[in-house]
């Protein structure tokens, strides 16, 4: 059964804005895969999220960068030196992230880092729709709406 969802909050920019529509699938035989991006529970709140660490990998959060079994998630290189945040991803358990790390309420920060693979409800399949709009467009006032007398 697919199933539509509305994103909100810009926790998974640039791939989905606020008020993007997306289509879903639930989770079922498939299953989840790591890059999934995936709707879960997480307390009273339905989350989207992109998942990183599967069961028994290990995460490195290494100066806001992310190393999954040793490979960067983004491509960017180790930091020497820095301070790095280690886990261990258990059984029946996924570590989330937002592709927006700066604006994101995700597996890094929270006390708990770990998504019960029971509270994964949804796979996101793709985009049906969200306003794009050119930073630039800005509608043209006619001179009576704008207070102008001719």
């Amino acid at each position: 059964m697919k199933r539509l969802v509305r994103v909100a909050g810009e926790s998974m920019a640039p791939t989905y804005r606020s008020s993007d529509l997306l289509l879903t699938r639930r989770v079922g035989r498939a299953g989840v895969r790591r890059d999934d991006v995936v709707v879960f529970q997480r307390g009273e709140l339905p989350m989207i999220k992109r998942v990183v660490g599967l069961p028994g990998d290990f995460v490195e959060l290494e100066a806001g960068r992310l190393f999954v079994n040793g490979e960067s998630v983004d491509g960017r290189p180790r930091v020497p030196g820095a301070y790095t945040q280690t886990w261990r991803v258990p059984a029946a358990s996924y570590f989330m992230a937002g592709d927006n790390p700066a604006g994101s309420d995700d597996s890094r920060i929270w006390d708990d880092p770990f998504v019960p693979a029971e509270s994964v409800a949804m796979v996101v399949t793709r985009r049906l729709v969200g306003p794009r709009w050119p930073r630039a467009f800005k509608p043209r006032r006619r001179a009576a709406a704008a207070g102008r007398v001719a």
